[in-house]
């Protein structure tokens, strides 16, 4: 989403390639033209917004996306050439490069958005608002995120040297130049994995994420060179090509070759086919409980009160295989989620019994109903069974009458090969959008976009599905203190209770 925000944010010509700096840590191209052409959005030299996309964005106008794109017509750029946001640990964290094909339309449509006035600060026509300097020289425009508060003297100046393109260009490195000459692609990115640490710990909520989830710093705080990524935007389809490189005796492919065990598409039939993502990573349990992150984590668990002495350490051991969580919004109350839990066990039934036995320490009797255990979790019941082999805790807010996601043929053979996965679905009107992303191997990535309707142009529905994603809340109250995880993981055991 954040890649095509870039895009409708402006383009340039590939001359703009020579203002990024030669110690950029990240840089996105993108073909504007081709990208607009493939989703229908120009009518002759004119942007234009197909009813189809209008409509879904009127439906969510707070969307940050829906905002853009509505004032795309009006942005007055350049629709013939490319656009390129390049990220650094300067002045500027992130920067955008456009063309412009009518700057004071532009420098309108912005005043008007952002709330700012246009001014001559160090001899640059440009707007310094919040976080962002935006700046018009000639036909181009710069946007500017600043790395921290300064006057907007000192960031003119800082603009002033980009567009001025004395600096030694990114292109004297030869592999960042071939990526972004990929001319097979619409959009082209490559980043250096310490770029992407300092990009991602700038975020609150990554920061956040690490601390709750310290797994995810298996990825963004190893010892990864690079990533680089391709994705083609056609009428038909929308494909994504990603490398992560790494030394075969790194620290990263050490770990993950160690932890990671084979695909299987076996859990798929215990998540329903509803669900709006899924997602699965396929782990030896054993070796996996014996990661530093996964030490934190348990540690974390085990000073929560009451439910941290179940032994969630022998309970993960057990895994051998796909660990997969399926979520969906819960379409009755905002902020929460319908999930389902679903993993290959080499004890299944002894952690089912672990888990009884836990539950009735607290009092908290199950309803034994068609071999599933049976709890009420406020508005939700929990059920927790086993098929083949399969353990599965489901927690809805309604009976299950849908199928499952074994039965959809794509996510089925999707899932088989991937070693870290993700599928996400939209609906918009009576077609639907289909995204997955996967590792098939420690190294190699590879993501589709499709729709249930072979006729659809593929690349207006995924901007149409990007529109249609609705500005959730996190897990859990956002009014809570800094001890809000455990106090809602532990209040848990408040609301569980037997089936009446």
């Amino acid at each position: 989403m954040a890649l095509l925000v870039l895009v409708m944010s402006g383009c340039a010509s590939d001359s703009l390639e020579k203002m990024i700096p030669a110690d950029a840590t990240g840089v996105v191209s993108i073909d504007v033209p081709v990208i607009l052409k493939s989703a229908g959005l120009l009518k002759g030299d004119d942007i234009v917004l197909p009813e189809s996309l209008q409509q879904v964005i009127d439906e969510n106008d707070t969307s940050p996306l829906c905002v853009l794109l509505s004032d795309l017509p009006q942005l007055g750029i350049d629709a013939d050439s490319k656009a390129y946001a390049f990220f650094t640990v300067k002045t500027f964290g992130r920067v955008l490069l456009a063309g412009l094909d009518d700057p004071d339309k532009t420098r309108k449509t912005l005043q008007m958005r952002v709330g700012g006035d246009f001014e001559n600060v160090e001899g640059l026509n440009c707007m310094y608002v919040g976080d962002n300097l935006y700046a018009i020289d000639g036909k181009v425009l710069l946007v500017g995120t600043v790395n921290k508060v300064m006057d907007a003297t000192r960031a003119a100046k800082a603009a002033k040297g980009i567009l001025s393109k004395t600096a030694t260009s990114i292109l004297d490195n030869k592999s960042v130049k071939e990526v972004l000459h990929n001319r097979d692609a619409a959009i082209n990115m490559w980043i250096q994995g310490k770029g992407l640490r300092t990009i991602l710990n700038k975020s609150e909520v990554y920061r956040e994420l690490s601390q709750k989830m310290p797994l995810i710093e298996i990825f963004t705080e190893s010892d990864i060179d690079d990533v680089t990524c391709s994705i083609d935007m056609g009428e038909e389809n929308v494909d994504m090509v990603t490398r992560i490189h790494a030394a075969d005796n790194s620290e990263y492919a050490q770990l993950l070759s160690s932890t990671l065990s084979k695909p299987s598409n076996d859990v798929l039939k215990a998540i329903p086919n509803s669900m709006d993502y899924i997602f699965s990573i396929c782990v030896k349990g054993d070796s996996f409980v014996k990661l530093k992150q996964i030490q934190q984590l348990l540690g974390m668990f085990g000073k929560l009160p009451y439910i941290g002495r179940i032994d969630l350490a022998s309970i993960l051991a057990t895994v051998d295989g796909p660990f997969t969580i399926g979520l969906a919004r819960d379409p009755h109350l905002e902020g929460e989620w319908n999930m389902v839990l679903a993993t290959h066990s080499t004890d299944p039934d002894g952690v089912v019994k672990q888990i009884s036995a836990f539950a009735n320490s607290m009092g908290q009797a199950p309803e034994l109903y068609e071999g599933e255990y049976i709890y009420q979790y406020d508005n939700k019941m929990i059920r927790i069974g086993v098929i083949d082999s399969i353990l599965y805790l489901k927690m809805l807010d309604y009976e299950q009458t849908e199928g499952y996601a074994y039965e959809m043929k794509p996510v089925r053979e999707f899932f088989g090969d991937a070693l870290l996965g993700l599928f996400a679905q939209t609906h918009n009107d009576s077609i639907n959008g289909y995204f997955d992303f996967g590792l098939k191997d420690i190294f190699n990535g590879e993501g589709h976009f499709y729709t249930s309707d072979d006729k659809a142009n593929a690349s207006l529905e995924l901007l149409r599905s990007l529109c249609s994603i609705k500005a959730g809340s996190s897990f859990g109250n956002e009014e809570e203190d800094d001890e809000g995880f455990s106090s809602f993981v532990s209040g848990a055991i408040d609301k569980l209770q037997p089936m009446q």
